[in-house]
């Protein structure tokens, strides 16, 4: 990168600042629209308005810069300044990253949204009310270095949305290509990916183009409902919907060569899905005319798409509740497995339906008991954890996708004789001679970690999915030595152990982990993201203010469980006996 001080050399040249680049610019014409009385109510160009690291600066002269560019972008995105002044530095912006970056680039993405807001009179954002002036900052401020959520992707629709309905068709269909679409399940409909696609269907739809329009439709059929079915009526009604909205105020400012009269019946079968002689399009709905004059810009700001978001995840989440409901239950194994390691423990078995097999309907069960009633299983859980000092565990079931992973690589199985599949260690080898020096055992496929140097101090069970530590007790490292709370075992302290197992059933196919106190703690309590402990209650270790005991966390378990205390937590799956959005 160069150094902002000193002349250009390379990606400014002679040649390259005679003219705009054609992606991002409009030649003489955007010169003079910068320059027009439009542009702006005042004209503020005192040096104060102006970012320390531009002031002094020429935009034409400017060398092109990454840091630069992003420091205009901030400040085009916040700034109350309007006038000439603004206009050449969203141009600078613009020009300088088509010259470092080829098409497509995040940065020139940002940087052609932030010219073209301020052409179009979108921006500044101060005194605007409107959410494609706060979604246009948003996305070009945004560096793209965190993941896609469903706020950023609302923003990028919205910022597009409204630069087609200033009349920058081209511009704003190419920028629908590079929406953020956040990561989704890929076991039922997409409602991120089928907003996106209304969208840029409705934005071809006002432009008449229902050429484009059924290309998008084809390319994604995979993502469609089939024709007929409630989930596509709900997309080809939002779709359609969103069109008419658009199409009254996009018509006299669509740029969009070779328009021609619409037909929106046709339009309306195409998203259905259905042929036009046998399809009937819903009448359009009952709108009042805008006014006379009403100002584009201000119509174009009124168009919200958080409706079609919400309807779409509405219709998903209520597809995925019913076919969970209608799911037949099945019995699987369940597992302890130590990644690190590839050692698999089988703790009993449970119901679980297929649509979501890491989630266990009752408690795990072995031999007809509870397995923390079980001495083998309890007693071998134990000695696992106590040996697997910051390893990586995992509890799945034998029809988690997870699973199969440990089932066609080389993975040690620990469970009782006539196990299917057939165990490479039985369970009573496993235990025998634990606590104490234990009897040596051959782990044939699995790949055990290389020993660790003993610590003596607190060993803790983690969840690092919701952030949550349950406290196990103290080791002395040394090998065979087991967990003691207190001065006892903790392998004989029946409150300890109900709450290891109902930690490990709660949270099956979670990233779990054991941590003594060489393990990785700085990086989540500096970054502020630890806040719950189970602790054993005893008098060596009692609970800090806002933390439980083991016994208040084993608590009506597991017939009537209490609540989970995750305070300040971030959970994948609501609280038993609590459904999502309850007040706790």
């Amino acid at each position: 990168m160069q150094e902002p001080s000193k002349p250009a050399s390379g990606p400014r040249t002679e040649a390259s600042a005679a003219g705009p680049d054609p992606d991002t610019a409009q030649g003489t014409e955007r010169a003079a629209e910068a320059q027009s009385p439009a542009a702006g109510t005042h004209d503020d160009d005192g040096p104060t308005s102006i970012p320390r690291e531009l002031a002094g600066r020429d935009p034409a002269t400017t060398p092109d810069d990454e840091r630069l560019i992003n420091i205009t972008l901030r400040w085009i995105a916040y700034t109350c300044h309007r006038g000439p002044m603004l206009s050449r530095w969203a141009q600078y912006a613009a020009e300088a990253s088509g010259r470092l970056h080829p098409s497509g680039h995040h940065q020139r993405q940002r940087a052609v949204l932030a010219d073209a807001a301020v052409r179009t009179g979108l921006l500044p954002l101060f005194g605007s009310a409107h959410r494609a002036a706060s979604a246009i900052a948003s996305r070009i401020t945004d560096l793209g270095d965190s993941p896609a959520d469903a706020s950023s992707m609302l923003d990028h629709l919205h910022a597009y949305l409204a630069l087609h309905n200033q009349g920058l068709c081209p511009l704003a269909h190419q920028g629908l290509r590079h929406t953020p679409v956040p990561a989704e399940r890929d076991d039922g409909p997409r409602p991120a990916l089928l907003t996106t696609v209304i969208v840029a269907v409705a934005m071809a739809g006002a432009c008449a183009r229902d050429d484009l329009a059924g290309f998008m439709l084809d390319a994604h059929t995979a993502q469609l409902e089939l024709p007929g079915s409630a989930g596509r009526a709900l997309f080809a009604t939002l779709a359609l919907a969103l069109t008419d909205q658009l199409y009254e105020p996009h018509r006299s400012v669509c740029t969009q060569t070779g328009r021609r009269a619409p037909d929106r019946h046709r339009f309306s079968a195409l998203l259905y899905g259905e042929p036009p002689t046998r399809h009937r399009s819903p009448a359009p709905a009952d709108t009042a005319p805008p006014p006379p004059d009403a100002n584009i810009s201000a119509m174009s700001c009124e168009v919200s798409l958080d409706g079609v978001w919400y309807g779409l995840s509405a219709h998903t989440q209520a597809l995925l509740t019913r076919r969970r409901l209608l799911a037949k239950p099945t019995t699987s194994n369940v597992w302890l497995i130590c990644d690190t390691c590839r050692l698999a423990l089988r703790l009993g078995s449970s119901i679980v339906h297929s649509a979501h097999p890491d989630t266990l309907t009752v408690p795990i069960i072995a031999a007809g008991n509870p397995a923390w009633q079980h001495p083998d299983v309890s007693r071998a859980t134990w000695r696992l954890l106590s040996e697997h000092p910051n390893h990586e565990l995992r509890v799945l079931t034998d029809v988690s996708p997870a699973w199969r992973k440990y089932a066609a690589t080389p993975t040690d199985i620990i469970a009782s004789p006539g196990t299917d599949p057939r165990p490479d260690t039985a369970l009573g080898d496993y235990n025998t001679g634990w606590p104490g020096p234990p009897t040596p055992t051959v782990f044939t496929g699995a790949t055990p970690a290389l020993p660790e140097e003993p610590v003596n101090g607190e060993v803790s069970l983690i969840c690092l999915s919701c952030r949550l530590e349950l406290a196990l007790g103290r080791s002395t490292g040394q090998p065979g030595a087991a967990l003691t709370i207190g001065a006892r075992p903790a392998v004989d302290q029946a409150i300890a152990t109900t709450a290891v197992f109902r930690m490990l059933t709660e949270h099956t196919g979670h990233d779990l982990a054991i941590f003594n106190d060489a393990g990785p703690w700085d990086q989540y309590i500096d970054s502020g993201e630890w806040d719950f402990t189970i602790e054993p209650g005893d008098d060596f270790r009692p609970p800090l203010l806002g933390d439980i005991t083991h016994r208040q966390y084993i608590e009506g378990w597991p017939e009537a469980p209490t609540l989970r205390h995750y305070r300040g937590a971030d959970p994948l799956d609501p609280p038993p006996g609590r459904s999502p959005g309850t007040p706790a």
